[in-house]
């Protein structure tokens, strides 16, 4: 398989950079990384940072799927913004502590409960 095929499979999660969607009174997170993770292994590849900027883009779950983001795992409990993030087909796993390649890997693993997930797809890696 060439990078370009293995690349177009991974799964990209974001993980709120302070851990929290919603920071009151700032309101949502601006600072994600995100995480591209190989099914196959079930590690993550890379970490990278990402801004958003709601002067450019006011909708964060538009610019999250526009990313082509899978899901987010934050520290929140569940919270409003679980139904316009779902309405992106974006997966929520809310109240998950750790470091972000700790929480990623933990997902997917399989070691997060799925049903901890919101949405359809119930934030499982296959």
């Amino acid at each position: 398989m060439d990078i370009n095929q293995q690349l177009h499979r991974l799964v990209q999660i974001a993980v709120p950079y302070y851990g929290t969607l919603s920071l009151p009174p700032l309101g949502l997170a601006r600072i994600y990384f995100v995480a591209k993770v190989d099914p196959a292994t079930r590690r993550a590849v890379s970490i990278e940072l990402k801004v958003w900027n709601p002067r450019l883009k006011p909708n964060l779950s538009i610019w999250l799927r526009e990313l082509g983001i899978a899901g987010v795992i934050c520290s929140d409990s569940a919270s409003q913004y679980q139904i316009a993030l779902n309405s992106e087909n974006i997966w929520v796993l809310w109240r998950q502590q750790g470091e972000v390649e700790e929480v990623v890997e933990r997902w997917a693993s399989g070691e997060i409960e799925a049903a901890a997930a919101t949405n359809g797809r119930n934030g499982r890696l296959n």
